[in-house]
């Protein structure tokens, strides 16, 4: 065997396994910024609900204070 096709066996299966680790950090950082992103959302979601409750109460409170 020629010293390159040593080196091509020797450092082959690192650069395969460095790839794999260079798609996986990709993809768990994308991951990362859609689970932030949803996280906002919830947030958001939460605020308006909070607020939509306290609507209803008051919209609940004048129609018995009403009646």
């Amino acid at each position: 065997m020629t010293d390159a096709a040593m080196m091509l066996a020797y450092v082959g299966p690192m650069l395969t396994v460095a790839a794999a680790a260079w798609r996986m950090s990709a993809r768990l950082a994308k991951m990362d910024a859609r689970l932030a992103q949803l996280e906002r959302e919830n947030r958001d979601l939460k605020a308006e609900l909070g607020a939509l409750r306290t609507l209803l109460s008051v919209l609940v409170d004048s129609r018995r204070q009403a009646g």
